[in-house]
């Protein structure tokens, strides 16, 4: 069960800033870990790209993620190292959670040179996250939580 509670951070940056974001989710059982993720694309497309490859890509997707979906300001992203992040829960939850699967698997047909399966995938990375972005957008009015923040005047 996703409960919409707006609350500060469960995780600090490295400059040990909190992050409202991770509040959206709060309650959940089935996260995506970056590991997980990493494991899930090699079973589905086996390749001979490094963790850290991978890594780069998933702190890509999330960066999509919280810059059009979630309109943070690129100072607040959340990003990710290997191996120290490998047991991070990525921000976006299932069902929603398939896009980080699309991407990663997108990004290998990329640099892969496999452009026509790289069109496809994207397009359904473009499908998950606009599906995603509805919901989002829907439940929590990202352009209008400024006006909520203690550090705005409203």
């Amino acid at each position: 069960m996703y409960l919409p509670v707006l609350s500060w951070l469960a995780r600090n940056d490295k400059e040990g800033r909190g992050h409202w974001l991770s509040a959206f989710f709060v309650l959940g059982g089935d996260d995506l870990t970056v590991q997980e993720l990493i494991d899930f694309t090699d079973r589905v497309k086996p390749n001979d790209f490094s963790e850290e490859d991978k890594v780069n890509w998933i702190t890509q997707c999330e960066g999509i993620v919280q810059s059009q979906v979630m309109l943070m300001a690129p100072v607040e992203f959340i990003t990710y190292t290997w191996p120290d992040s490998k047991d991070y829960e990525l921000l976006v939850n299932p069902p929603y959670d398939k896009l980080y699967r699309t991407y990663m698997q997108a990004m290998i047909d990329y640099h892969n040179g496999e452009y026509g399966n790289y069109q496809n995938t994207m397009t359904m990375f473009n499908s998950d996250l606009s599906e995603f972005s509805r919901w989002f957008s829907t439940v929590y009015r990202p352009a209008d939580i400024w006006r909520r923040l203690p550090w705005t005047k409203n």
